[in-house]
């Protein structure tokens, strides 16, 4: 599990900030609940800090102390310079980063998308929450996710996931779609581009072709390139295959 913290200077945000002030300042939250953080890294953005805590109690404490305005969180935390300031609070569950639509269907690299700029906030699927606290984490419960999008669009979807920060464990903004079908993954990738709604967020992002770096030749399969992996791939949707050289077959 993870947490986001960022702050936003937005004429929007600012008022925002102003509301959540007036409903319940939290002084000093993190310390109070800090005998339940172990840190193993606190990594600094640009107006953002990413924390992972080490049990999910540490996680749920952390947003309790939040204040919810327009199905956001905020934690009013304080500096030597700035008293109260209101950060938005991202939680992130690690589950929500695989969700598999079709269990039945082998996962094929081959008929595989690679999406670029997925909002952070979008999971791979929507699970369903058995609670109503703070606990489920869907701050948008009837939001639709990557897995969703994708399958009402192109249909076929068995499995989608977002990628992560090896250490940090928080989205990168990028994610992998698996088709069942090749008809389903062609309409993806010659579509190019895509319209992700998340929230407040709308954004259109790209699909290009997901590819292995170990992969032989399709035309030789390692025959006369040495059973060397072949280094580059045609995206061509009449071609698709991976070359031992970027020339014509």
């Amino acid at each position: 599990m993870n947490i986001y913290g960022k702050t936003n200077e937005g004429a929007d945000e600012q008022a925002s900030h102003e509301r959540v002030r007036g409903q319940r300042p939290v002084r000093s939250a993190l310390n109070r609940i800090s005998n339940g953080w172990r840190m193993r890294r606190q990594c600094i953005r640009t107006r953002g800090a990413r924390r992972l805590p080490q049990d999910e109690s540490s996680v749920a404490a952390l947003m309790e102390a939040c204040i919810t305005d327009e199905e956001k969180l905020y934690l009013c935390v304080s500096s030597p310079t700035i008293r109260d300031k209101p950060v938005q609070i991202r939680p992130w569950r690690l589950a929500d980063a695989d969700f598999v639509l079709d269990a039945s269907m082998p996962l094929d690299p081959r008929k595989t998308v690679f999406v670029g700029g997925v909002p952070r906030p979008l999971k791979a699927g929507t699970r369903p929450s058995h609670t109503s606290d703070r606990s489920g984490w869907s701050l948008h419960p009837k939001e639709l996710e990557l897995a969703m999008i994708m399958d009402r669009l192109y249909g076929g979807v068995c499995y989608a996931g977002i990628d992560t920060d090896p250490e940090l464990k928080y989205p990168k903004g990028a994610g992998r779609v698996a088709f069942s079908n090749q008809q389903s993954y062609i309409a993806a990738i010659s579509a190019r581009f895509v319209q992700l709604q998340h929230g407040d967020i709308d954004k259109r992002v790209e699909v290009k072709p997901y590819v292995l770096d170990d992969q032989m030749c399709d035309e030789c399969a390692g025959a006369r390139c040495g059973s060397k992996f072949a280094p580059f791939f045609c995206a061509n949707v009449t071609c698709l295959q991976v070359r031992r050289s970027g020339g014509t077959l």
